[in-house]
């Protein structure tokens, strides 16, 4: 978001960032000019104790108080008193429903995102998650979105994807990578910003591996053993890692990055790249020509993965840590020895190439201000 709010200030907008996390947003933010707002939030439901697993948008959005009127319209207020107080003519939401129902019939908004943070509004049911379907049923969820929108005197939605209908929803990924494509009257528009161009030939990669993983995910130790007793080079980055647990896998034989690496640098050298599953680095890999071994946490890199591994790209573990480290020794010795994913990746790098260069930063930002000028218009504000 901030590359968008930076071409739309060279345009003469004010630019407000509303975030969930405050700390972590001030340091990217912090000398830009912008103003940093903490945006609404409520404590997500966590105890999942006698319920199924989620297996729509519409059980995340219970989570976070869609179920309780009392919850919602306590959000709902929260934003319409920080719209109050700057008074937007355009709302640009990433991952914010909430924002969006708050905005509805009021405020235009432009909906950004991905296939997992904006499934398709034009639907009448948010699409299954996982082949279980939903764990509370979508009825009772509008009960509640109807109850707090009516004792704002604001129509409700008709159904609940509709909350995400709004002035332009734009999925900023690669179209293959849009696992609604067909269910969407417009494909993915591509990445804001432009992706790396192909690795060139050469004398080939020097080692088998190169490991971006978090710590934080407590069966990446997993991963990081099978590395240790696989007859294997590489090196690994380990993000939310101490020093001392940085130095306790050096002990035992890995070589430990101190710092976030390049993943250009990392690929050329590298056979394998070995991450968690975000859709920015498989994107990334992808236009580099490099083959993946995938370690999703969650449901959202569950899917990612079984994307990049239909396509023949990468190889998946099983998300949330379904796996034991013979899997991971098994995974990552096919991958690395395997011509046809080797080819593959290759193919596909020179495809997003020519594709390319997918900066779909400009006419974001344009569609953005042809919105915004129009809002101005229609509430007598000259921008």
């Amino acid at each position: 978001m901030l590359p968008l709010a930076e071409r739309l200030a060279e345009k003469g907008a004010n630019c407000y960032f509303a975030v969930r996390n405050v700390e972590n947003s001030h340091g990217l933010l912090d000398g830009t000019g912008f103003s940093l707002l903490q945006a609404p939030i409520t404590q997500p439901i966590t105890d999942y104790r006698g319920k199924a697993a989620i297996g729509t948008y519409g059980d995340i959005m219970e989570t976070v108080g869609y179920a309780r009127a009392d919850r919602l319209g306590a959000l709902v207020a929260a934003w319409d008193g920080l719209f109050e107080t700057v008074r937007p003519d355009l709302i640009i939401a990433d991952y914010s429903p909430t924002a969006l129902l708050a905005a509805r019939d009021r405020i235009p908004a432009i909906a950004i995102g991905d296939w997992f943070t904006l499934p398709p509004s034009n639907v009448e049911a948010f699409p299954y998650l996982r082949k279980l379907g939903p764990r509370i049923p979508e009825r009772t969820l509008l009960q509640t979105v109807e109850a707090v929108q009516n004792s704002r005197g604001i129509v409700a939605p008709t159904v609940m994807p509709e909350i995400l209908d709004c002035a332009g929803s734009l999925i900023i990924t690669i179209p293959e990578l849009d696992c609604y494509a067909g269910l969407r009257p417009r494909p993915a528009i591509g990445p804001l910003l432009p992706l790396p161009a192909p690795l060139q030939g050469g004398p080939g990669p020097e080692t088998d591996y190169f490991a971006y993983l978090s710590l934080g995910f407590r069966h990446t130790e997993r991963v990081l053993e099978a590395l240790c007793a696989m007859p294997v080079r590489g090196s690994v980055y380990l993000r939310d890692a101490s020093g001392a647990q940085r130095n306790e896998w050096r002990n035992r034989g890995l070589v430990v990055h101190d710092v976030p690496q390049d993943m250009r640098a990392m690929s050329e050298c590298s056979k394998v790249i070995i991450h968690h599953g975000g859709l920015g680095t498989i994107e990334t890999v992808f236009a580099l020509g490099r083959p993946q071994m995938l370690v999703p946490r969650h449901l959202e890199q569950g899917v990612n993965a079984e994307m990049a591994g239909r396509m023949r790209l990468a190889v998946g573990m099983q998300p949330g840590g379904r796996f034991q480290r013979e899997h991971v020794e098994h995974a990552l010795r096919h991958v690395i020895e395997s011509k046809e994913l080797r080819d593959n990746a290759t193919r596909k790098a020179a495809e997003l190439a020519e594709r390319g260069p997918f900066n779909a930063l400009e006419p974001v930002a344009e569609f953005c201000l042809t919105t915004l000028r129009n809002s101005a218009k229609r509430r007598g504000v000259r921008k």
